[in-house]
């Protein structure tokens, strides 16, 4: 029997194996450290990430209290503790310690020091050892912790803190910054365009350091002005547009007088000196106004007194105007600005207002279109006096002893048709411009503007700044400009 001879075994093939094995297994294990350093690197991140957001939230929870307490309606606002204007080399803290901490921006080596401040103003913050602090009497409501900002810093802004030439002029100012709802501008180079003085504001700086249980920092900055609308009132009554249709009430008390009624003393603006009674746009207009006050029987010219000709005081203030208030478009943008931060926004027909405001705490109201086409009417009777700004897109209708401290605008269908009887009056200013049609169609150009008053009794339009300037000052804070302050 035969039998194959077997082939003879190589021993250097023996191990071959076990090295495959281990090479394998090490490949194994190289790969599953990764995937663990892997997992480890985005669990870091994702970690760090959400401290990251954390923080900024927190500082921006800061800036947001800043701003909503420098509202003067808020009911906890800083009030006289915010200076206006305020001085470069002053600041206001609002301070917001946790349980047992001390929070003092001011002093050298406390944990949340303000080191930013040296570089913004050259100074070191110590030297500000008499700062206003504020430090909100509630942090945390029902049981919820409140944010983990430290503190916010309110200071005036200007180009050398803001490390920006905004006026072009190849040097970094230190003289505070203003706005007028445009533009910013540094302090006393403003145009002389012909812009009210009480339509600039100051720009203030808001600086939020947030700091979080794990000791994760942020800071944000945002620079803020009050929210106004760019408006100029050239005359006690101003009629913006062609040909405008003006009615005089036959009674003797009843005057329009563009002689400043402000003081320019305490929180009201510098007396503005003469103004017209009566502003139009165009030389007939001028004439048609004057003819209609003269043919009034008897003569009721002397009861229109300010600046330029006269009596009666009625003027072409064509060129005093900027050109937002020369177009429909235009103007409709302002009266969007001011419904989107008004107090109340009334759908019209109406007959009466939600509030009225006082002295002390004006309101911003809009009687606005409805739903249906209704043009937004607004009529007014009895014994009433109103503060702050009033809107209203249709025809305004006041009667008996109805009264207004501030601003009326009747922008849209550009129609009052008042009856006096009463002895109330108007104190800032009244401006007319038709920029829609029956229909509510915004027109190409301005129409008709229309000034229709029977009776008169005591009633009457007395251009006061003060006034003006105090509906003004009830609009909120708007936010210029947002960054991150590297630490």
């Amino acid at each position: 029997m035969n039998r194959t001879p077997r082939r003879p075994i190589d021993r250097s093939e023996r191990g071959i194996a076990l090295v495959i094995a281990l090479f394998v297994l090490v490949l194994i294990s190289v790969v599953a450290l990764a995937v663990l350093l892997s997992s480890g690197m985005e669990t870091s991140l994702a970690g760090n990430y959400r401290l990251s957001t954390q923080t900024f939230y927190a500082a921006h929870a800061g800036l947001e209290e800043a701003r909503g307490r420098m509202w003067s309606k808020h009911p906890s606002k800083l009030g006289a503790l915010l200076p206006n204007p305020m001085n470069v080399g002053t600041a206001l803290y609002i301070t917001n310690p946790a349980a047992g901490e001390v929070v003092a921006p001011t002093t050298l080596g406390n944990a949340y020091y303000d080191n930013e401040y040296l570089s913004e103003f050259g100074v070191a913050a110590s030297t500000l050892g008499g700062a206003a602090v504020f430090t909100p009497s509630v942090s945390s409501l029902a049981g919820f912790p409140g944010p983990d900002y430290k503190w916010v810093r309110i200071t005036p802004l200007t180009e050398q803190s803001e490390q920006m030439d905004i006026d072009k002029d190849g040097n970094l100012s230190a003289l505070p910054i203003f706005y007028d709802g445009l533009h910013q501008y540094v302090q006393g180079s403003f145009p002389t365009l012909a812009n009210e003085p009480t339509s600039q504001k100051q720009v203030y700086s808001l600086t939020s350091l947030a700091v979080l249980p794990y000791g994760a920092k942020r800071m944000l900055q945002e620079d803020v002005a009050m929210a106004i609308f760019n408006f100029t009132f050239p005359a006690a009554l101003t009629l913006d547009g062609p040909s405008p249709n003006f009615q005089k009430p036959s009674s003797v008390p009843f005057v329009v007088n563009g002689t400043d009624q402000s003081p320019g003393t305490g929180n009201c603006p510098p007396n503005q000196g003469s103004k017209n009674a009566v502003g139009v746009v165009t030389a007939p207009g001028v004439t048609s106004v004057v003819n209609d006050i003269a043919n009034v029987n008897p003569n009721r010219s002397a009861e229109y007194t300010g600046g330029g000709i006269g009596p009666p005081s009625v003027g072409n203030v064509s060129t005093a105007l900027p050109t937002s208030e020369s177009s429909p478009a235009q103007l409709e943008a302002i009266v969007q600005q001011i419904e989107s931060t008004a107090d109340y926004v009334v759908q019209g027909p109406a007959s009466s207002l939600p509030n009225y405001g006082t002295a002390s705490d004006p309101v911003t109201v809009v009687v606005d279109s409805s739903n249906n086409g209704d043009a937004g009417n607004l009529s007014l009777s009895g014994n009433i006096t109103g503060y702050g700004t009033l809107v209203v897109r249709g025809t305004y209708s006041p009667a008996g002893t109805v009264g207004w401290n501030g601003i009326i605008l009747v922008i849209g269908q550009g129609n009052v048709q008042g009856t006096g009887g009463g002895n109330n009056s108007y104190n800032g200013a009244v401006f007319i411009a038709k920029t829609r049609d029956a229909s509510g169609n915004l027109l190409p150009n301005l129409g008709t503007p229309i000034f229709d008053w029977s009776g008169g009794g005591g009633n009457g339009i007395f251009y006061n700044s003060c006034s003006i300037n105090n509906a003004m000052n009830n609009q909120t804070y708007r936010v210029l400009s947002f960054h991150e302050v590297p630490e």
